[in-house]
């Protein structure tokens, strides 16, 4: 059976313990990610551009679906009520500890993901899968995969799938994987998916103490580590266990 190995950097808060505590993830809307294009390209723009490159039978499928009554407007209302929740495939990038826990100060979760995950919460869990990164990846995929699909729900479940898993170039750094829900906010995970907990190179004492015995009273099972400067190199990461 399948299974997603993948990060979660977060800062130490009240929202972390909480998490921990009740074993639990959140799925965001749209407009509270931290880049203002995530999930809110416009799509309509996208097909016009790739319709306008596009001739013979491409053409003629994409002014279908273009011509569609209310057909984008009732996708786009459909998209501000999924959630998405980040992760990223690599734990040792300086930038996601940078960016986003805490400079450093904060933690790494290493969470492993059973196929089962998914099939177990259909009609809540809607998918898992990497993130696209590139200038115009939308008008891409009008133009190599949506001629794929016959009718207009497969159509639109595809669409608004690749709408929520396509970002700039810039971000490509992050090397994200998104777990998507329908509806937004938080979503119970079981606590065995979570396999271990890696302090930042300025993780305070105080603090990995208060997480870690937070971890341990709540009955987690997961090793401990700890991000330090890599012997070999001068800016690379190493987590050595604690």
């Amino acid at each position: 059976m399948q299974a997603y190995t993948l990060y979660k950097f977060r800062p130490i808060t009240k929202y972390l313990f909480e998490s921990l505590v009740n074993s639990e993830l959140y799925f965001a809307p749209p407009e509270l990610l931290n880049d203002p294009f995530d999930c809110q390209v416009d799509m309509v723009k996208a097909l016009d551009v790739a319709m306008s490159q596009a001739t013979g039978r491409l053409r003629a499928r994409l002014e279908a679906f273009r011509s569609r009554d209310g057909f984008f407007e009732d996708l786009q209302k459909k998209l501000e009520g999924i959630g998405v929740c980040a992760f990223s495939s690599k734990s040792g990038n300086t930038l996601m500890w940078s960016h986003y826990a805490d400079s450093h100060e904060g933690v790494c979760l290493k969470y492993v993901f059973p196929e089962s995950f998914i099939w177990e919460n259909v009609g809540r869990i809607l998918g898992i899968g990497p993130v696209t990164y590139g200038s115009r990846p939308l008008v891409r995929w009008f133009t190599n995969e949506a001629t794929g699909y016959e009718d207009f729900e497969a159509f639109g479940q595809a669409l608004v799938k690749t709408v929520w898993t396509i970002k700039d170039m810039p971000w490509r750094y992050e090397k994200e994987w998104r777990i998507l829900r329908d509806p937004v906010g938080l979503h119970p995970v079981d606590k065995g998916y979570l396999k271990q907990i890696c302090f930042g190179l300025k993780t305070t004492d105080a603090d990995m103490k208060l997480v870690r015995t937070l971890a341990l009273d709540c009955g987690y099972k997961v090793s401990f580590r700890r991000m330090v400067r890599h012997r070999k190199s001068d800016f690379a990461l190493a987590a050595v266990p604690l």
